[in-house]
């Protein structure tokens, strides 16, 4: 399903994600407003074609609301003032943040009451699927909510319906975080093993690729781990699933699940924290191990 022209978009976040989806949904005709409180994020998005505001009680009516916040509190706050400060009835807010079953459910009760649709589809892919139009929406909401935006979700995407209820594309975004976080810490503990057999990690790395001992991510992060010497271009900032193994173990103490995978990754993330390596590159992990 191809967008209409001009289908108006608010984007809330113009920031490593939302600002390549707000990029490519202009280019492809859609009459895109950025709302983000940041002045320099704003220029960006002056740079880009896009125009901004500073926040959501100054934009205009949208068909689809985009929110890509950082934590819960600000999607809370978002909701808030726009039901509060301007008519969202008509609406549709999809929640693409990673942010919590909780926050998520409080945001759409907020906005439901005051006449928006709510679909709850945080993404996966990262910055390089945003601007690659690769990103996977995890969406739950009203299955003709998320039908009437297939078009959008075909411009940045695909989408995987999960279910009705909002929260339900945060539970499944954090099931993959938590396989994320582990596979990570498992490519950079390992590289840091060959390292410390004596091994070359750039061979070593070479010789397991694609075989039964590979993941996605010591495929695809394990070559910049094994250059050691060389600082990697920041792809995806360590931070991110950094918060979100917190937001994983919140959720696993919470419903009594057994993580104990998660929890010694966590443990990891937390070095590489001390190092001072949150807005590295998410491969840098290996200097946890190393450092």
């Amino acid at each position: 399903m191809n967008l209409p022209q001009s289908f108006p978009v608010t984007v809330v976040g113009y920031g490593a994600m939302g600002r390549p989806m707000a990029r490519r949904l202009a280019e492809r005709g859609c009459d895109v407003v950025a709302v983000d409180p940041s002045s320099r994020a704003r220029v960006q998005a002056a740079d880009d074609g896009v125009r901004a505001v500073d926040d959501i009680a100054s934009a205009l009516r949208s068909a689809a609301v985009l929110v890509l916040v950082a934590t819960g509190s600000q999607l809370l706050e978002t909701a808030k003032s726009a039901a509060v400060h301007r008519r969202v009835d008509g609406e549709t807010w999809v929640v693409c943040s990673t942010v919590g079953r909780q926050a998520t459910a409080e945001a759409a009760e907020l906005l439901a009451g005051a006449g928006a649709d709510v679909v709850d589809a945080p993404v996966t892919g990262g910055v390089s699927g945003a601007e690659r139009g690769e990103l996977r929406f995890l969406a739950a909401g009203e299955p003709t909510s998320i039908a009437a935006l297939n078009g959008l979700f075909s411009a940045l995407g695909v989408v995987t319906a999960i279910g009705e209820r909002p929260g339900d594309g945060q539970a499944t975004k954090l099931v993959n975080q938590l396989c994320s976080s582990v596979h990570l810490a498992a490519a950079a503990e390992a590289i840091a093993f060959a390292v410390q057999l004596g091994l070359d990690p750039v061979r070593t790395v070479d010789a397991i690729r694609g075989g039964s001992g590979a993941s996605w991510f010591l495929d695809e992060r394990g070559p910049r781990m094994a250059e050691l010497d060389t600082v990697s271009d920041v792809l995806t900032r360590l931070a991110i699933l950094t918060k979100d193994n917190g937001l994983s173990e919140a959720e696993a103490d919470a419903c009594g699940a057994d993580v104990p995978l998660l929890k010694a990754a966590k443990q990891q993330y937390a070095r590489a924290a001390e190092l001072g390596l949150l807005e590295a590159d998410d491969s840098q992990l290996i200097r946890a191990y190393l450092d």
